[in-house]
């Protein structure tokens, strides 16, 4: 029999619980994975039932049961039904005082399973789940097929545990993805790894809301770097270096900087449309190297991505050469960047989130990607949790829509965003139900850009 994931009494220990139900006489050694929805919950599993905003675990536990799972961890003991199945299989039953604390234990203590593991992680304002990929095709030239990514955008206090769990012998190499909307929430997650590179992608304007400025936003997301061992190593953007918190961050660390300018350590220049890719120059400051990309990704800010993933790399040991191949190897997930056709309509779908940094971003890759189009057209929703900055936020980002795209047919689309769009006498409808409306006014050569925070689900536009 294989080793289990977790012996039952290394369970109540990381879990600091107690049985209400031990295991029985005829259960396994432990449990052999775990998982925190029902959905996903395999035989031999343990079942953390986790109490959120949204969603009670503890309602799913019977679910979990059914599907295999060969005990409970629990922070509420289990409703009548759950109790007498429970009974009835002697299924194992750990009652805890917190059991999202007890799903990340067990998450930090799995990581803590692989001190071999070299490990990556991420955060930013913006760009997080795009350098994501872009470091993990590029980990893949040194490590191929070993490498453990975050999947999707799960990088809150539940995602990251639940990638963690995910490591298994085989991986040489994670790429982990670290989110934030509040203060010291980069801290707790962080504490759950124990990365040797770590990359801020940039300090923007998101989540005002709860960090106030941009000072705020940037002491979150350096806290990422305290985190690093004395020989662990960071990267940031160049222009990052005017933060106050960032040398009490780096505490004398080694480092890289990235940016357009020739102070950083690793430079890239959007060079712009190049027959059917997109050209960029990578240059490292230390040896003068120069290398030209070509690739499917357009856009100055994801040449600054490709820049930030390029010296993470550098970093870990990975050629020039390979950096350039993995680069034009890799592909976004769904909702970034991504162009397609319908009907003889181009959509230009980048509406997975929104701040005013990424929708800037957005409106100059669509000018340039649309500016031989028949028409153009700009669906831009609202951008949430901007706080008290919300609606000069809003009127800036549609100024700069109608400067950049002087031709383009502007709709704006919610309710944070419709202050500023009738004050410039622009479309503005309440929803995505609302704006499908317009959809029979495109015509082939159209191209049509959308652009939202992800609650708006403009990404589903083109689908009706």
């Amino acid at each position: 029999m294989s080793e289990p994931f977790f012996t039952w009494s290394q369970l109540a220990e990381i879990c600091q619980g107690t049985y209400l139900l031990p295991p029985g006489s005829q259960a396994p050694p432990g449990v052999t994975a775990v998982w925190d929805d029902s959905r996903a919950t395999t035989p031999g599993s343990l079942f953390v039932a986790i109490k959120g905003e949204f969603q009670d675990g503890h309602r799913h536990a019977l679910s979990a049961l059914r599907s295999g799972a060969c005990a409970l961890c629990l922070q509420e003991a289990p409703e009548p039904e759950a109790s007498q199945e429970l009974l009835r299989l002697g299924v194992a039953c750990l009652l805890v005082k917190d059991s999202l604390a007890a799903f990340q234990a067990l998450a930090r203590a799995h990581r803590q399973k692989f001190p071999a593991l070299f490990e990556l992680a991420i955060t930013g304002s913006s760009g997080k789940t795009s350098i994501k990929e872009l470091c993990a095709a590029l980990f893949e030239r040194r490590w191929p097929g070993r490498v453990l990514k975050t999947q999707a955008s799960t990088n809150n206090h539940y995602g990251l545990p639940r990638n963690l769990l995910r490591l298994q012998k085989s991986h040489a190499a994670a790429v982990l993805e670290l989110g934030s909307n509040h203060p010291g929430e980069i801290a707790e997650l962080v504490a759950l790894s124990s990365p040797h590179i770590a990359i801020i992608s940039n300090i923007g304007q998101a989540h005002l809301e709860f960090f106030h400025d941009l000072e705020g936003v940037a002491k979150e997301k350096f806290s990422l770097f305290t985190a690093l061992p004395p020989e662990g190593c960071a990267v940031f953007p160049y222009e990052a270096r005017g933060y106050a918190s960032l040398q009490a961050a780096l505490a004398g660390r080694k480092y890289l900087s990235f940016g357009d300018c020739a102070q950083a350590d690793l430079r890239a220049e959007y060079l712009g449309r190049h027959a059917d890719s997109y050209r960029v120059r990578l240059t490292w400051k230390q040896s003068g190297l120069t290398r030209l990309l070509d690739w499917h990704l357009g856009g100055t800010h994801q040449a600054q991505n490709a820049a930030a993933a390029a010296a993470a790399a550098t970093l870990a040991g990975i050629s020039p050469d390979d950096i350039i191949l993995g680069l034009q190897n890799a592909v976004l997930p769904g909702e970034r960047m991504q162009v397609f056709q319908r009907d003889g309509i181009t959509w230009c779908n980048d509406a997975y989130n929104a701040n005013p940094d990424s929708a800037l971003a957005s409106l100059y890759w669509f000018a340039e990607l649309s500016k031989n189009a028949k028409t153009q057209v700009a669906i831009l929703g609202d951008m949430r949790e901007l706080g008290a900055s919300s609606a000069q936020a809003h009127l800036s980002l549609l100024q700069k829509a109608l400067d950049i795209l002087p031709k383009a047919r502007i709709v704006c689309v919610g309710k944070e965003i419709r202050p500023a769009a009738l004050g410039l006498k622009l479309e503005c409808f309440d929803d995505l139900q609302a704006v499908r409306k317009i959809k029979p006014e495109f015509s082939p050569g159209c191209h049509v850009l959308l652009k939202a925070s992800n609650g708006l689900k403009l990404y589903q536009m083109p689908n009706e």
